[in-house]
């Protein structure tokens, strides 16, 4: 079963300290979903073990994440294998950052391969939990590497204050009716 998704979100940490923190298991793995245990953290690999608890998938998966392409600052690509007892899952995930003036943004893309009877047993609820989990992923990220607040927008009241303030500046001025500059 393809299990592929996208998206992206922001964070006030720069572009390096972004990349620092998704590149380093240490600091990454923990803030990962029924994360349990980090383990084999050597060169461009780590392995995780994520305790799951949904109700047709219980028990413990073991994956195991390389990181396979790395352009500092700016994208890392990692393969990721994971095994339960009901199956496998095999994926790709890719993370690109772009500066902001306010930070980083993160686009992401996970391209993704679910097989055995975790497959069968889940498929209805799957892509939704899965959606789910990487929601409370990017909010885990954007704890530890800073929110970026939207720009409040411009109150009624001072929107109506600066129409009433341009008026003032350049005159009252009314739209013609389309007959009104016609001969009669």
């Amino acid at each position: 079963m393809k299990v592929d998704m996208d998206g992206n979100f922001e964070v006030t940490a720069s572009p390096a300290e972004t990349f620092v923190f998704i590149t380093e298991p240490r600091t990454f793995a923990p803030i990962l979903p029924y994360f349990k245990e980090l383990h084999s953290v050597e060169g461009d690999g780590f392995g995780v073990l994520l305790e799951v608890g949904v109700p047709q998938i219980r028990g413990q998966a073991d994956v195991a994440a390389r990181r396979v392409e790395s352009v500092p600052n700016e994208r890392v690509v990692y393969t990721i294998n994971g095994r339960h007892a009901l199956g496998m899952i095999d994926a790709r995930m890719t993370f690109v950052i772009e500066p902001l003036d306010a930070g980083s943004r993160v686009n992401w893309t996970s391209e993704g391969t679910v097989s055995g009877t975790l497959a069968s047993l889940a498929q209805g609820i799957l892509l939704p939990l899965a959606r789910r989990q990487v929601k409370s992923l990017v909010v885990a990220v954007q704890k530890e590497l800073g929110v970026v607040q939207p720009e409040p927008a411009a109150s009624a009241s001072l929107m109506k204050r600066s129409v009433t303030s341009m008026k003032g500046l350049f005159g009252a001025t009314r739209a013609k009716s389309p007959n009104e500059d016609l001969p009669s």
